[in-house]
């Protein structure tokens, strides 16, 4: 009897010990969902300082940001010996939580901190990353929250451009331009000629931007005191200026001229797309009886399907699977799929990656699609890659209507 009682005991402090490290493990490689599952399971089995801690990630990454300030602060407060590493994430999440809330100066602060007190721990490339980013906010630290006024419900009609990519019509009174909807994108972002166009507020700043080759190119930042779609007005969104040349394809002659970001769109709070390309952002919410199958990794977007998390992009005309997900299936592929060389372009150049070219069907929520020809890598994209993915346009399409909704974290295809 002793010896039963001594073994589950063992069993129970090792199913604890497992509990924080096996969640944790799910949210370094961002996924949330199965990290949220995880702390369902063992949340009470863990101290109150594991709780916290794991409670205001996972509140980052379902949007509810005041309240993952509210933890944050908590845990600070409460418990002031914390390790640094643990220190340093806290911080980190309570910066981004400030970007989502458009408190700019709040985050410059949040992120001054990590630079003064936790450099020592940073590699060197996540320093600069965290300089580069503090000019961003510390730029904006005078300029007033983002607001958006959406009058009952609000139907707007989206065309294709040149590219085959979804445009929206944003006026500033005078002249309207056409945006591309892209929830991938960060950071709205505009050419230089076109934030002239529209009377935008220049930021003086001088930021470095990525691309997908590896290079660094020049912007700068604007803010528009006033835009119009439709019956909705957008008041104070902050845009990412780059030179024209960047964004401009000269082989196809087109150049994009303004990107609609992820902080303007997730402030709808819902939308829906439908097939015949009407924009909708209804007055009430969309109910579901399902998890939430969308998480935010940062200012990303991140779906849920077939157990796997892939970043969601409507800004993608294809879809694209990673090395991750290359990992998972390549017996099956190799034996199923000639190996192909993939060419990719976009704002700095052009790189190839080696990968197959497959078929594969998703789940998503009760709906299910299958993607056709769809490329898989066997290289990644960027080292520090997690996800098993990007999706697109081309898995959005099968559907009559796609509902994002950004309170209660959802992806819903009808």
């Amino acid at each position: 009897m002793y010896k039963l009682i001594f073994l589950f005991l063992m069993i129970s402090l090792k199913g604890i010990g497992q509990g924080v490290s096996d969640i944790m493990a799910e949210v370094d490689q961002k996924n949330f969902f199965k990290a949220g599952e995880l702390f369902e399971q063992h949340q009470h089995y863990l101290s109150k300082q594991d709780q916290l801690y794991i409670s205001l990630i996972l509140e980052n990454a379902f949007n509810k940001n005041e309240l993952s300030n509210q933890l944050a602060n908590q845990l600070l407060s409460s418990h002031s010996e914390l390790p640094d590493s643990i220190a340093l994430q806290i911080y980190r999440i309570q910066s981004d939580n400030y970007i989502k809330l458009f408190n700019y100066r709040k985050a410059a602060e949040t992120i001054q901190i990590i630079l003064n007190s936790y450099s020592h721990i940073l590699p060197a490339k996540e320093t600069n990353d965290f300089l580069n980013v503090l000019k961003i906010w510390e730029a904006l630290k005078d300029v007033t929250p983002q607001e958006v006024m959406v009058p009952a419900t609000v139907r707007l009609k989206m065309y294709a451009d040149k590219a085959g990519l979804k445009n929206l019509s944003i006026s500033n009174g005078n002249d309207t331009i056409g945006f591309i909807f892209d929830t991938g994108a960060n950071i709205s972002t505009i050419i230089e000629s076109t934030a002239q166009r529209l009377k935008m507020v220049d930021i003086p700043s001088e930021i470095e931007v990525g691309t997908i080759t590896g290079q660094k190119v020049k912007a700068s930042l604007a803010v528009a005191p006033s835009l119009k779609m439709g019956d909705v007005e957008i008041k104070n969104a902050v845009f990412l200026v780059l030179p024209d040349s960047v964004l401009s394809f000269p082989q196809i002659d087109y150049t994009i001229k303004g990107i609609l970001g992820f902080p303007v769109i997730s402030a709808f709070r819902e939308i829906q797309i439908t097939s015949d390309n009407e924009f909708i952002i209804p007055e009430k919410e969309t109910i579901t009886g399902f998890p939430p199958n969308l998480a935010l990794d940062g200012l990303q977007p991140v779906i849920y399907m077939n157990g796997f998390h892939f970043t969601f992009d409507t800004g993608a005309s294809e879809s694209m699977l990673y090395q991750n997900f290359y990992q998972h299936i390549k017996n099956e592929v190799i034996d199923n799929y000639p190996e192909a060389r993939f060419r990719f372009g976009g704002a700095g150049g052009v790189k190839e990656f080696s990968g197959y070219s497959i078929s594969y069907e998703f789940e998503i929520l009760d709906k299910k699609a299958k993607l056709e020809n769809v490329k898989l890598l066997k290289e990644k994209i960027k080292e520090d890659e997690k996800v098993y993915g990007n999706i697109g346009q081309d898995l959005i399409t099968q559907f009559q209507k796609m509902t994002l909704n950004f309170e209660r974290m959802f992806i819903k295809f009808d």
